[in-house]
């Protein structure tokens, strides 16, 4: 191998992980929310109002997952009455709503209001504003595997109980990377809407 190709892939190798590193740690912009107070595992947040394109889809935790990303993604890439790209905010959401069903939901972007952003092409996606509320959040990082979550999921909903809140809600999981950054490096989070 010629020394200038081994050059490059040495280089080619270092800088690799250095880029995955830095997309990581760049906090992703997400909806507007005030810190009320921080409590033994979690941290009680007012969210403004925001504005979410969802879908609602049956399966399995991982499967309904991979049912709603394309029909959203194809939503926000220009699937829509106007044709148009959407910038959208981390995180994407999931929602457990029945037995087998799941809202997945993506936040759009702060400087569009509910009239501005384009109607879905596909009637299966929807887009809705959720109004100002208070939830609950819990931080993990890690991988996205359900028996993760639901354990996460627990472990706040005693935490607000014992803080003397009431939930109103199913909990919501919150992944603020891409499937490429490695788990160690993800921001994910556990919201439950709550009452004080």
């Amino acid at each position: 191998m010629p020394l200038f190709k081994l050059q490059y892939w040495i280089l080619a190798g270092m800088l690799l992980p250095a880029v995955l590193i830095v997309l990581a740690l760049v906090r992703p912009e997400g909806p507007d929310y005030e810190v009320r107070e921080r409590n033994e595992g979690f941290e009680l947040r007012e969210y403004a109002p925001m504005r979410v394109a969802e879908t609602q889809v049956t399966g399995d935790f991982a499967g309904a997952d991979d049912a709603a990303f394309g029909l959203l993604l194809d939503y926000i890439r220009g699937d829509n009455s106007s044709g148009r790209k959407l910038p959208m905010l981390a995180p994407a959401m999931q929602e457990q709503v029945g037995e087998d069903a799941w809202l997945v939901q993506f936040v759009m972007a702060q400087e569009y209001p509910l009239a501005m952003l384009p109607r879905p092409a596909d009637e299966d996606v929807r887009v809705r504003e959720i109004p100002r509320r208070l939830v609950a959040a819990r931080r993990a990082g890690g991988s996205w595997d359900e028996a993760d979550w639901q354990a996460q999921a627990q472990r706040l909903r005693n935490a607000v109980t014992q803080a003397g809140l009431e939930p109103v809600g199913e909990p919501v999981f919150a992944r603020y990377n891409a499937v490429f950054v490695p788990g160690f490096l993800r921001r994910n989070e556990v919201l439950l809407p709550v009452e004080p």
